[in-house]
């Protein structure tokens, strides 16, 4: 498929899943959970006087899944990945932040290996927490320039992670927990006994396992873009200090990951598929929430609402059956940089933009890299030359 089929299909699917706006309670829920956890997200992290409550209310959004064992494995990965990326980043930074001979090369293998093994692992999300989270402490030393800066640096961004996560958890337990000790206190009835399977707790083991080595080449080229996208980003903004380079790296990394069915078909259409997903979901997000900061005015109360409402309209989108998914995953993201800042509320919408542009760099560069590694042959795997 051309990019143009691509952002059509995209498009169709977003509206069929708009037009079929059936609410189901399953789907209610897990929108309730989420807009929860992102607004108990932003309390703590207010009231811990946190430096980037945006970052905390996205942890409180991404941790959260369909399944209460899902968001306690998820929360773990995060904290893991997060802990060994702030340390690595840490030890790393200051050594090499004003040797752009050895920053650049560095912050793309960083980037690279994450991408490899993400792509690989049951621990993939840990992979790209820690992938992240390094590749944000080590920039960020370039800047502060002393250990201790740093080192503070990355206390603060396991903070909000921490933050966010468990906010999350919390959520999660309560909507997990509360309704057995209610069946307890008071039996259901046969017709309320039958709902409980929900429509998404479909069994972990429907899903093939492939073997690393089957999907071997797939991941090689993806680890190859991965590296020469965030090197690049990072010689860019090493030079002419671009605005979001966070968002930037972040976007080259996570479009590059997929899951194991899709490594297994050996192109490069579903990278370019989140592509598109990505841009349109930031793209409605910041449009409709440039729109209603103004309307705001900064206000806690009318922001909350608004914020609220657009994670559950986002989350509704994500588990939707029309193709949409992605989408309304980055629209949730995107509506939540552009909502929470930094320390307040407030109705500026600059930082939401500089935020929003960052990942519209990162999609632009990775673009430019997927295109000039099209035509790269890898190595077969193993099981190919047995064959």
């Amino acid at each position: 498929m051309t990019l143009v089929q691509i952002s059509r299909a995209a498009m169709s699917s977003l509206g069929r899943e708009l037009a079929a706006w059936k609410p189901s309670r399953e789907r209610a829920t897990f929108g309730t959970e989420a807009m929860l956890s992102v607004a108990l997200s932003v309390a703590f992290a207010n009231a811990l006087h946190l430096s980037n409550t945006w970052w905390a209310a996205i942890s409180g959004f991404a941790v959260m899944q369909t399944s209460f064992a899902g968001s306690v494995q998820r929360a773990a990965h995060r904290i893991i990945g997060t802990l060994i990326g702030a340390a690595l980043g840490t030890i790393v930074g200051p050594w090499i932040g004003d040797r752009p001979w050895l920053f650049v090369p560095v912050l793309g293998a960083i980037g690279g290996v994450a991408v490899y093994h993400a792509n690989g692992l049951r621990a993939g999300y840990a992979w790209v927490l820690g992938g992240v989270t390094a590749l944000m402490v080590t920039y960020e030393a370039h800047g502060l320039v002393s250990v201790q800066s740093t080192a503070l640096f990355a206390v603060l961004r396991v903070a909000e992670v921490m933050v966010g996560t468990l906010a999350c958890l919390l959520v999660a337990s309560v909507f997990h927990f509360g309704p057995k000790w209610y069946r307890k206190a008071r039996p259901p009835s046969m017709s309320a006994t039958a709902r409980v399977a929900g429509e998404f707790d479909a069994p972990s083991a429907s899903i093939p396992l492939l073997s690393p080595e089957s999907t071997r080449p797939v991941r090689m080229l993806l680890c190859l873009q991965g590296a020469l996208a965030i090197a690049i980003l990072a010689a860019l903004t090493y030079v002419l200090h671009l605005p979001g380079f966070a968002q930037a790296m972040v976007t080259a990394i996570a479009v590059l990951i997929l899951p194991a069915s899709l490594l297994a078909g050996g192109t490069q259409q579903p990278v370019l598929e989140k592509m598109v997903h990505r841009v349109a979901g930031c793209l409605l997000a910041g449009a409709l929430g440039v729109a209603l900061l103004p309307l705001m005015r900064g206000q806690a109360i009318l922001c909350m609402l608004a914020l609220s409402m657009g994670v559950w309209i986002g989350c509704h989108v994500q588990t939707g059956r029309e193709g949409a998914s992605y989408v309304g995953r980055q629209f949730t993201i995107a509506f939540i940089m552009v909502f929470v800042q930094d320390h307040h509320w407030s109705a500026d919408p600059v930082p939401a933009l500089m935020r929003l542009s960052g990942i519209l760099t990162g999609i632009v560069v990775l673009a430019g890299v997927i295109l000039a590694t099209s035509r790269l042959h890898l190595p077969p795997s193993a099981n190919d030359v047995s064959r």
